[in-house]
């Protein structure tokens, strides 16, 4: 094969997804529920003030999807156009 075939076959294989967009979304649930009930708890468990458990619960699972969603925005506005 030549250079240049073997080089865009390579990209190619960059810019396909490793898992697909559904299973992306159930474990961004996951593990954002799961974050956000843990840090409840460790707040709630430590100072024994229910509403500051439920806030800083809230503001790790609302941080995490913010994360997600920011960089499918930064992405889709510099990675280029992808082939279906």
């Amino acid at each position: 094969m030549t250079k240049t075939k073997n080089n865009k076959q390579e990209n190619e294989m960059q810019r396909k997804p490793w898992i697909a967009w559904k299973t992306g979304l159930k474990a961004m649930t996951i593990v954002s529920i799961s974050l956000a009930l843990w840090v409840g708890w460790q707040v709630v468990a430590t100072e024994g003030n229910i509403g500051k458990g439920v806030l800083w619960g809230l503001i790790f699972g609302v941080s995490t999807w913010l994360v997600f969603v920011g960089m499918n925005y930064f992405h889709s506005l510099f990675g280029g156009k992808t082939k279906k």
